[in-house]
């Protein structure tokens, strides 16, 4: 194999080498080396270029989708949170309508808990009932609002708050069916017994008038006589509530007191083994008093009442004819 190289300038000598066997195969191999990268380069840095762009594209693709994870259950969570302040507000708007002898028909159907308007867990669920029922709270809250702008006296004389004054309070009995500790037979109580420490301060749920102060004489054949030191209070279209064991009275017979006036103390009087008060709300019902729940009207203890529907409050009471409260 022969080369030939000629020199740029027209003067100089042309140059020429021949190869032959050996010489011709080196020559040859490297001109096929060079050739090879060459192609090489030309497809290996463009699939290396677009294997790193597509780790790029599928870590940023990664992040964002983790992002958008992250977002979902933050809303989920805020979602919750509001779910769980809108049951609180319909718990106790729905309370409100039922002390202020609200009628059914009048009353927003989606607030009741049995609509299972807020019971979805799903973030669509929870923005689906959420949409139903804020505006059923905004029309719950216009209605008790013309309540009270027609009767001033409405909030004032309504029991709505718990009659003692301490952080230290458990519920010891509750209204309803139960086995008698002193008897063994079965009775319907028709109050809310509350443990509190001896002395606490017994204080008026609401504004009202003094109809009955001091013990019930067994003699006379009532169940009252076993609540020992009594106060009962007339709340005029409020209802009627009622104090029991207490160590000491401090109003009398005609007081007209406040919504936190003190009545009395916590103590031991009557049947009981422990310092607590007894307590019951008497509401009108027809023309006659007939008893309920009392933790219906205390709104700023849950104590371990909730969710129950107007309706549900409505249908309340104890079975049969009652003994009524001493002083009416």
């Amino acid at each position: 194999m022969e080369f030939q190289f000629h020199p740029a300038s027209r003067r100089g000598t042309v140059r020429t080498f021949v190869l032959q066997g050996r010489g011709e195969k080196t020559v040859i191999i490297l001109a096929a080396a060079a050739v090879f990268a060459l192609v090489s380069l030309w497809v290996t840095v463009p699939v290396a270029a677009v294997r790193s762009a597509r780790r790029g594209r599928s870590t940023t693709l990664e992040r964002d989708v983790e992002a958008a994870r992250r977002d979902r259950r933050d809303l989920e969570r805020r979602a919750g949170d509001m779910r769980d302040r809108v049951r609180e507000a319909s718990d106790l708007l729905s309370r409100i309508a039922f002390l202020y002898s609200v009628e059914p028909r009048q009353w927003p159907r989606t607030l009741a808990p049995e609509t299972g308007a807020l019971a979805g867990t799903s973030l669509d669920a929870l923005v689906a009932g959420l949409e139903r029922t804020l505006p059923a709270l905004e029309r719950g809250r216009a209605l008790l609002e013309e309540r009270e702008s027609a009767d001033s006296g409405l909030a004032p004389r309504t029991p709505a708050r718990l009659p003692l004054a301490s952080e230290i309070v458990e519920p010891a009995a509750r209204f309803g069916p139960r086995v008698s500790p002193w008897t063994g037979a079965e009775e319907f109580f028709v109050g809310l017994d509350l443990a509190a420490p001896a002395g606490t301060a017994v204080v008026a749920p609401a504004a009202g008038t003094v109809v009955f102060t001091g013990k019930v004489l067994p003699s006379l054949n009532t169940s009252y006589s076993r609540f020992g030191n009594l106060v009962v209070l007339s709340h005029g279209t409020g209802g009627v509530t009622l104090f029991g064991h207490l160590g000491k009275i401090d109003v009398k017979r005609g007081d007209r007191v406040r919504a936190g006036a003190r009545l009395g103390t916590v103590g031991a009087s009557g049947r009981t083994v422990a310092p607590l008060l007894h307590y019951e709300l008497w509401r009108t019902r027809g023309n006659a008093l007939a008893p309920t729940d009392p933790r219906f009207a205390i709104l700023d203890r849950p104590l371990g009442l909730s969710g129950v529907s107007l309706e549900a409050m409505l249908a309340t009471s104890a079975p049969g004819s009652r003994e009524r409260p001493p002083g009416l």
